[in-house]
């Protein structure tokens, strides 16, 4: 008797999709009746990189491995086995000439594609859900190592700007096979504000210092109020993305762009702030030591200047910052956010052209274009002030320094509600107690303030 399992794929297609029970040489005295095939059911594969077998045992031959989601139909389920075909993913390359009959441990099938919430802390279903820079960055970090390749081993292995060689593996290999080919992201994946919020909340001046030597700043004069708000440009979360809230994946999503990752580089072992010979920290994510960024089409990133001139530059690639090296001093983004466009960013024709001068209040990205035109800035002062002490030569004696809280109000359709605000609050400088600043964005999303981010400054040695 020809068995379901024996069947050429295509007649084991047909024959599932119709439903049909079929037997081989039927006897006359006693007919042999042949399990009912149902109709090809539709699955998806659960778990990450999951084995395809030539027959319902653990130990067959795999004749293919592939990610979660993958879609599968399965034909037959028995002692905990599903029979399925696979046709190919596009994932993972071009569809297969024919489907693929193979078996799979019918407890890695569910009937519904995974999600990103329930993919949650595993980073290698998380990638194959919801391909991107960082899902691969964080899929690579959670890779198992071997002793010889963890710190502790790896600290004393390596010297500074020594490679380090990881084993290839195959799943890591598709993974950045697909990223290299780029893909489309979704804004709502990316982009998340949490909740609504009133942006006077985040508003704290240092009255009392966390540190003796640092002056502490005198109350407001006056208490700050905000514009009237009201729905206006941005009607979506998808509708924008700031450069100081997020980073390619967000501002990508938004923009509509096909973004990749283009490894250019082995991992090294580095040291920081000392002469080493102990290295601090492994550069990159498993075997990507360095790495840059492309968009296709380009990623237009428009800049708002505190007179309301709006420019724009179009980057195609980018160096992707993948080095771990811990921040030491200076202003920076605490959390995620996208350090300005250099040169390699080009301008765009018909908008304005700004100096490196220029004071930039925001910088985003937008589907479609932001209209040229000159949006609305507004500013509002707010004074505050701190004794600076005797420092001679510089202070024979104690100043008092004077400074403000910035309320800048960014309206970009010039309807009279603010778009996008910018809250700059002031500080003593640690050392030479100079005015540095703090800057928070907020977005109006549909008649709602949003954070968007945000700027500390410091000084250094």
């Amino acid at each position: 008797m020809t068995t379901l399992f024996e069947c050429s794929p295509r007649w084991l297609f047909a024959a599932a999709v119709l439903g049909v029970a079929f037997s081989g040489g039927a006897s006359a005295q006693a007919p042999t009746v042949a399990p009912t095939v149902a109709p090809a059911k539709q699955r998806y594969v659960q778990g990450s990189w999951v084995n395809l077998r030539e027959s319902a045992q653990s130990q067959a031959r795999i004749v293919a491995q592939v990610p979660a989601n993958t879609m599968l139909q399965q034909l037959t389920e028995r002692d905990g086995w599903c029979a399925v075909l696979y046709a190919g993913d596009a994932r993972l390359g071009p569809p297969l000439p024919e489907p693929l009959q193979a078996h799979i441990a019918c407890n890695l099938l569910a009937d519904q594609p995974l999600t990103l919430a329930q993919a949650g802390k595993d980073a290698a279903r998380a990638f194959w859900v919801a391909p991107s820079p960082n899902r691969l960055r964080a899929y690579g970090n959670a890779l198992h190592r071997p002793p010889a390749l963890q710190w502790p081993a790896l600290a004393k292995s390596h010297a500074h700007e020594m490679p380090v060689q990881y084993p290839t593996r195959p799943e890591f290999e598709a993974a950045k096979k697909l990223l290299r080919a780029g893909v489309p992201l979704r804004p709502e994946q990316e982009i998340d504000r949490g909740r609504p919020i009133n942006p006077l909340d985040d508003l704290k001046l240092a009255t009392r210092p966390e540190y003796d030597n640092i002056p502490a700043v005198a109350p407001l004069a006056a208490k700050p109020t905000l514009p009237a708000i009201a729905p206006s440009y941005f009607r979506s979360h998808a509708g924008v993305a700031l450069l100081h809230e997020t980073d390619a994946d967000g501002l990508a999503a938004v923009a509509g762009t096909r973004i990749s990752v283009i490894p250019t580089g082995a991992p090294v072992g580095r040291f920081t702030r000392h002469q080493g010979p102990e290295i601090d920290y492994i550069t990159g994510f498993w075997d990507v030591g360095t790495a840059d960024q492309a968009f296709a089409p380009a990623l237009t990133v428009y800049a708002i200047t505190h007179q309301g001139l709006v420019g724009a530059r179009a980057m195609r690639q980018r160096y992707w910052d993948i080095s771990n090296e811990a921040h030491y001093c200076g202003g920076h983004y605490p959390d995620r956010g996208f350090n300005d466009p250099g040169e390699e960013a080009q301008p765009v024709r018909g908008y304005a052209k700004l100096p490196d001068t220029a004071e930039v209040l925001v910088r985003l990205v937008v589907p479609g274009k932001l209209p040229p035109d000159a949006v609305k800035v507004k500013t509002q002062r707010y004074a505050t002030s701190w004794l600076q002490p005797a420092d001679p030569p510089i202070r024979i004696k104690p100043q008092r320094k004077a400074s403000a809280v910035l309320v800048h109000e960014i309206d970009v359709d010039r309807d009279g509600v603010a778009d996008i605000l910018r809250i700059d609050t002031p500080a003593p400088g640690g050392m030479s107690f100079e005015p540095i600043f703090d800057w928070r964005w907020y977005v109006n999303i549909n008649g709602q303030w949003f954070r968007a981010g945000y700027w500390v400054d410091q000084e250094c040695t």
